[in-house]
């Protein structure tokens, strides 16, 4: 690892949750070598892969942490094994980033420098581009409206203030704050878990914030591969339980934000997708991870 700079604010660990991560975790983890700023600790916690992926991390980058998780719990419960461990050993602050991007070399400091910057500030997001083109995904996070159900991810830097949550891709979160609002919520198996604990953080008096000098490249989901029903379902579940969380009218949101995307995939032919969100309303297994 480089580093251009002591490392005078405390430790920071890096988090990776694997889930049959190749090739692009091999990536992830090169990319956390050359970072200017050097982390403390990689932990890798690997959520029961079915790849070669355990071996050849540990084969590569014997220098990383790596955690085996006996099954594949989601990536909250992962992130909670890695997080549990930084805070125990006295992290200062703890960058999650998935294992499917990959971090420009001064990602990390960028992130850092802004939550030294200000005290109140609980975390911080990146500036996601797609893998391999010049064009963002996201700008830090996205805005969400407790009354639609509407969440979308931003492209450029709001004219006031910060998004309303950021993104998991890639969050250096405060140890401070996540000791005053708790970690990742387990009950989010995949999504809305980082919009969960945005809300959290900011309900407790903490301030979100993005540094766009931290850019971070990112696949298009692969967790899911190509199974429409999971994602959607998964999704699905995910919104209602944020909601069913923050909004004050729970079910208005559901309503009308699954209820529009229940009837545009039908009107697409998307028959799998529709039954997903369905399925993510209604069927008692909606949390349920493929096997």
């Amino acid at each position: 690892m480089q580093q251009s700079q002591e490392n005078q604010w405390g430790p920071v660990y890096v988090v990776l949750v694997n889930y049959n991560g190749l090739p692009h975790v091999l990536d992830c983890l090169s990319s956390l070598m050359s970072q200017t700023y050097a982390p403390s600790e990689i932990v890798v916690v690997d959520n029961a892969s079915r790849d070669q992926s355990p071996q050849m991390i540990q084969s590569r980058f014997p220098q990383a942490r790596f955690l085996s998780s006996p099954v594949n719990g989601g990536f909250a419960q992962g992130a909670n094994l890695g997080m549990r461990l930084a805070i125990k050993e006295g992290a200062d602050a703890v960058w999650l980033l998935n294992p499917d991007a990959t971090a420009q070399p001064q990602a990390l400091e960028a992130l850092v420098r802004a939550l030294a910057h200000d005290p109140q500030v609980g975390a911080v997001g990146s500036l996601l581009r797609w893998a391999g083109q010049d064009r963002v995904q996201a700008w830090g996070g996205g805005n969400l409206s407790l009354i639609t159900g509407r969440a979308r991810h931003i492209t450029q830097a709001p004219k006031t203030g910060a998004p309303d949550y950021l993104c998991g891709a890639s969050l250096l979160l405060r140890a401070e704050a996540l000791d005053q609002v708790g970690l990742l919520d387990p009950e989010f198996p995949l999504y809305w878990e980082d919009a969960d604990l945005s809300w959290r953080l900011r309900r407790a008096g903490w301030r979100l914030a993005v540094a766009p000098d931290s850019v971070v490249e990112h696949h298009p989901s692969t967790g899911l591969g190509d199974n429409e029903e999971a994602w959607h379902r998964l999704y699905t579940n995910g919104s209602l339980r944020f909601f069913t969380k923050h909004a004050p009218l729970p079910w208005l949101p559901v309503v009308i934000s699954s209820g529009a995307r229940l009837a545009r995939r039908a009107a697409q032919g998307r028959w799998q997708a529709a039954a997903g969100i369905w399925q993510g309303l209604f069927s008692p297994a909606r949390g349920r991870l493929p096997s």
